[in-house]
This record gives structure tokens, C-alpha cells and sequence, in this order.
């Protein structure tokens, strides 16, 4: 296996509606809501319902970092945050 060098990061937006968990993902945190606010505009369209029905739970979305291929290679995550390594 090779050694992977530094580390990338990219964002996760999240939304839990009463019956969804919806999950968007890019390269910073205003694409990754972007991203999910236009899901969140298709998953209305899927159900028929008003685009704007997620409104409401605007407030609800966050935005998480995510990193991968640390040095150390812990790359796992336990509640949306990074389990770290001790040395």
C-alpha cells in the first residue's frame, strides 16, 4: 500500500427532516449547503411537495469538516467528529 502524504479535507452539509437524513458533500462549506439546498429542492419535486417546505429547517443545517488521509491514517469519524489517535 502506498503512504499517503498530507491530507485532504472536504465538508458535509446535514439535515434530519422527521422521516430524512439528507447529506450533501464539497470541496467547502457554502458548496456543500448550496449542494444540499438543491437536493433538498429535488427531494420536493420526488414527493410533490412545495420547494420551499425544507424552510423551516433552515436553522437545522450544519456543516461538518471532514479529513482524509491524515498521516496518522485515522481517518474515523464517531458523531461527526474525528476520533483522534493517542500517541
Amino acid at each position: 500500500m502506498k503512504k499517503e502524504v498530507g491530507s485532504m479535507k472536504f465538508y458535509k452539509a446535514i439535515l434530519d427532516s422527521r422521516r430524512f437524513h439528507f447529506e450533501a458533500y464539497a470541496i467547502n462549506e457554502t458548496l456543500a449547503k448550496e449542494h444540499l439546498k438543491l437536493g433538498l429542492n429535488n427531494h420536493a419535486k420526488d414527493y410533490q411537495m412545495p420547494l420551499d417546505w425544507w424552510h423551516e429547517y433552515g436553522g437545522d443545517i450544519y456543516v461538518i469538516e471532514i479529513e482524509i488521509g491524515r498521516p496518522d491514517f485515522n481517518s474515523c469519524y464517531r458523531d461527526n467528529e474525528l476520533i483522534k489517535g493517542k500517541l
